[in-house]
C-alpha cells in the first residue's frame, strides 16, 4: 500500500490559496488608487473685461459675482462685461484648458478639502504667451474666486471661477 504525501511543492493548494490571497489584496489596493483617482469637481469659469467708464455697467450674466466686483480691487472699475464662460469637469491633478478670448488658462483641482471646498490652481497667459497669474487657492464650494490681469488705459482682464 503507497502512503500519499501532502504536495508541499509551490503548486499546492496552501501556494494557490496564497496566491488568490494575494491577488485580492492587490485587486482591493487597485480599487482604492481608483476611487481616489475618480476625484472631481464641476467648475464654471467667467472671463471678464472690466475699465472704467462715465456710467457703470454690470453684465446681467455676472450677478453671481456683482457683489465682490463692487469692493475693493475691483472697484476701481465700473463696467463689466462677460466675454466667455465655459464649464469643465476638473480630474484630480489633471490640469485642464480654459477657453477665453484673451490669452489662455489652465485649471488645476489639486484636491477637495473638508468635503466643502476645492484646492486648485489657476494659470493666466495674455495673448501674447506671458504668464500673468499662476496661484493655488482653496475656495468654499459655490463661492467665485476672482484673478485679475491689469491692462493698460485702467482697464483689466478677470477670470473668475466657482466649483461644487
Amino acid at each position: 500500500m503507497t502512503q500519499r504525501v501532502p504536495d508541499r511543492s509551490p503548486r499546492g493548494p496552501r501556494a494557490r490559496g496564497a496566491v488568490w490571497v494575494v491577488a485580492l489584496v492587490a485587486a482591493l489596493a487597485g480599487g482604492t488608487r481608483q476611487a481616489r483617482a475618480d476625484v472631481t469637481a464641476e467648475c464654471d469659469f467667467l472671463e471678464i473685461s472690466a475699465k472704467a467708464g462715465d456710467k457703470p455697467a454690470i453684465d446681467p450674466e455676472l450677478k453671481p459675482v456683482e457683489k465682490k466686483l463692487k469692493k475693493p480691487p475691483f472697484s476701481t472699475w465700473n463696467q463689466f462685461k462677460l466675454l466667455s464662460r465655459s464649464q469643465k469637469a476638473l480630474a484630480k491633478k489633471k490640469p485642464e484648458p480654459v477657453g477665453l478670448k484673451v490669452g489662455t488658462a489652465t485649471a488645476t483641482l489639486i484636491e477637495i478639502v473638508d468635503k466643502s471646498k476645492v484646492r486648485m490652481t489657476i494659470t493666466m497667459d495674455d495673448e501674447k504667451g506671458k504668464q500673468v497669474a499662476n496661484n493655488t487657492t482653496t475656495v468654499e464650494a459655490g463661492d467665485y474666486m476672482i484673478y485679475v490681469h491689469p491692462l493698460a488705459n485702467n482697464e483689466g482682464h478677470l477670470l473668475s471661477f466657482t466649483c461644487k
